[in-house]
């Protein structure tokens, strides 16, 4: 079906009643801190930028948003780092732009590998979870892990940042201290046990290291969902805390997507107003640090459900800052802004794409400002979820009201008394962003749109009185998709064949057929893997060689669906990607094969090349997985393929080498970087580093 809107006047019939909201500019609740974005990897991208280029991305993502919080990260592990000189960059064109109305927040990921049984600032080279917390200490004055030692990293980390340039006005003394991750972290107990190092130690110390310097931000774990934010902020010592922070990657309650949740805020209203009740009254700001719908691609109707979440979070849940994940973000594919640098991965120019949540965003950052506090706005239409927030002099008032259902509603201008409306800002899903619209006594919310209205005591009233829609592009008409049946690669309850099968190692054993039943599943093939760190063993594959028809459907839809399980008594994180011809540059890493039952798993498949992949690679440390099923799903019958890209494979290829914190380390030729095996050659520290060349990256290891 195809829809067509106009900027006329929408008649009564086609809508319902005017809808009402009630502002009460008196009934002031929290202090707004901010609102911002995470500038963590891809520094380097965005100070390589042609200088008219970089100049006008920071306009945009500073000016633009009116920015009042920047995330951070302190990377410092080693006592004779230094600070990146991008992350200075950055940060001196936020504070030029913005002044001291931008306050800077830095979190860290890991305390440096010697503070670390492991030894590694990367989980994934721990043998254990407590492998990656601290180390022990015999004689530390806060415990029996290595506190002190913590205290005093962190402590002369900001010494080093604020002689580059940086003074954090907060600190979170670890990212997720929940989450073992493969990246960078240190785990965290809420208090300590045996086995881990506890937070509430960490940060006793951390606060007597660093007290009057700068203000502590905590426990910041992965979700709220479960009691799991509760569980480490009951153990604290409220005193050494100048406020809280949480991520919200699950919500609890069986959700547990983060894509998902993006389309379902609502998930998130029960924890986020159980937090509320129990720490708003506390005297300290609520901080949401970080968030994304993990998907790594851009989805209009994620405006509506970051705009959405904000307003579940600044009523119900109290909070006074929200952090998005992705400030910036490289390949063009960003949470707010993507930067596309010429010739840095698959990008062929300087680019600045702005993303639909940047919108979002921009309709609570640029309009309300730090020392705001929200106050009440309230309706009584299902369909609209509004929030307002009153400036400290209490001359101006700024509302939000986001319409998150599938029709158009007509909003009589709400009433703030002794004020008018002196701007009205509106974006709509698949239509104009951040677009002035008419001031009136009534207002066209379009379906699926974000509406901003700032009232000021200097205003005068309007005398305009149609309600017009003025946000739907005249010019776009939504796609006729035509869906299709997903697609079956391979289906083990119905063939027995694995010669499909190939180890591209030769010391792999080869795929097995599995007839007995497992957890309800008949049918389904053993896939013999690595069984150890590809540090010390390199990569090994398995090959599934695939049909014509199953290649073209790898090409044309959206993701792939592979049930799977780990044979070990811990998750399988395994590796999958395109092969034989194919242009699969966004190889998909770490896919959960779940060692207690058979998961779902999916992989992206939206930069595949236009003819498809001929065969699927998988690889992992674990030592095996079972596959039972692998299906191509989010297909069309549009007969447009993906357009084909063309993925060098020549070995005096220019690459360029970065870090994993986005940082550029080396350039040279393929050839003199990598050995036959696919490992690192060059003169670097061991660890894993990505390779960019004009039209892919990927990860390779230095031994």
């Amino acid at each position: 079906m195809i829809r067509k809107f106009t900027t006329m006047a929408l008649t009564a019939a086609s809508i319902a009643a005017a809808a009402s909201i009630t502002v009460d500019p008196s009934a002031k609740k929290q202090e707004i801190v901010g609102f911002g974005g995470g500038s963590v990897y891809y520094q380097s991208w965005i100070t390589a930028l042609a200088d008219q280029n970089k100049e006008a991305l920071f306009d945009t993502a500073f000016t633009g948003l009116n920015l009042s919080l920047l995330r951070i990260g302190n990377w410092l592990q080693a006592d004779t780092a230094k600070v990146s000189p991008d992350d200075i960059a950055i940060v001196q064109a936020a504070k030029q732009r913005l002044g001291n109305h931008l306050k800077i927040e830095m979190s860290s990921w890991s305390a440096p590998g010697k503070l670390k049984p492991s030894g590694s600032v990367n989980g994934k080279d721990g043998s254990s979870e407590s492998a990656n917390s601290l180390k022990p200490a015999s004689s530390d004055p806060y415990g029996k892990y290595a506190y002190s030692d913590f205290a005093n990293w962190w402590k002369t980390s900001l010494q080093a940042y604020a002689a580059a340039g940086i003074t954090p006005d907060y600190i979170s003394l670890q990212n997720e201290p929940d989450m073992n991750a493969d990246y960078e972290e240190t785990l965290f107990e809420p208090t300590e046990t045996n086995e881990k190092a506890g937070y509430k130690e960490a940060l006793n110390a951390v606060y007597d290291a660093v007290k009057g310097t700068t203000k502590i931000l905590g426990p910041e774990p992965l979700g709220i969902g479960y009691s799991n934010f509760e569980k480490y902020a009951k153990e604290l010592d409220d005193s050494k805390l100048d406020g809280y922070a949480y991520h919200l990657y699950h919500a609890g309650n069986g959700n547990d997507n983060s894509g998902n949740n993006y389309l379902a805020p609502e998930n998130f209203r029960e924890s986020m107003k159980a937090i509320g009740s129990a720490y708003g009254s506390k005297g300290k700001p609520i901080i949401m640090t970080e968030f994304c719908n993990m998907l790594d691609k851009t989805r209009e109707e994620d405006m509506i459900g970051l705009a959405h979440i904000m307003q579940v979070g600044f009523t119900d849940g109290q909070l006074a800052g929200y952090v998005a994940w992705q400030l910036f973000w490289g390949n063009g594919t960003g949470q707010l802004i993507g930067v596309c640098t010429e010739n840095w991965g698959s990008c062929k120019k300087d680019e600045i794409v702005i993303g639909p949540e940047y919108h979002a965003m921009r309709h609570y950052s640029k309009f309300v400002n730090p020392g705001w506090k929200a106050v009440s706005a309230t309706t009584a239409e299902n369909d609209l979820k509004t929030v307002a927030f009153a400036s400290s002099s209490d001359d101006s008032v700024t509302v939000v009201v986001i319409n998150t259902g599938k029709t158009a509603i007509s909003l009589d201008a709400p009433t703030v008394n002794g004020m008018n409306v002196a701007t009205a800002v509106q974006s709509k899903e698949n239509g104009f962003k951040s677009k002035g619209i008419t001031i009136a006594s009534c207002y066209m919310l379009p379906a699926r749109s974000v509406t901003t209205l700032v009232y000021t005591k200097t205003a005068s009233a309007s005398t305009v009185t149609a309600c017009k829609d003025e946000t739907t592009d005249p010019n776009y008409t939504e796609p006729v998709v035509t869906p299709a049946a997903d697609v079956v690669i391979v289906d083990y309850s119905k063939t027995t064949d694995v010669s499909t099968w190939q180890a591209i190692s030769e010391d792999l054993g080869a795929v097995t057929y599995n007839a007995g039943a497992l957890d309800g599943i008949t049918g389904y093939v053993s896939v013999p893997l690595a069984g150890c760190e590809q540090a010390d063993c390199g990569y090994k594959n398995q090959l599934l060689n695939v049909s014509t028809e199953a290649a073209a459907a790898i090409a044309n839809c959206s993701e792939l669906t592979i049930t799977m399980r780990s044979q070990e008594t811990s998750n399988a994180y395994v590796n999958v990607g395109g092969a034989n011809g194919s242009s699969w540059v966004d190889y998909q890493y770490g896919r959960t094969a779940s060692a207690s039952e058979w998961s779902e798993t999916t992989v992206d498949l939206e930069k595949e090349g236009g003819n498809g992949s001929t065969a699927l690679t998988f690889n992992s440390d674990a030592s095996g997985i079972y596959i039972a099923k692998i299906v191509a799903t989010g297909c069309t019958t549009t007969g447009i393929a993906k357009p084909s890209k063309f993925i060098a494979n020549d070995r005096n290829a220019p690459v360029k080498i970065f870090n994993l914190n986005g940082n550029l380390v080396w350039t040279g030729l393929r050839s003199q970087a990598l050995n036959a095996d696919g490992t690192l050659r060059l003169n670097l520290r061991q660890g894993m580093y990505i390779v960019k060349t004009r039209t892919s990256s990927f990860k390779a290891l230095k031994k």
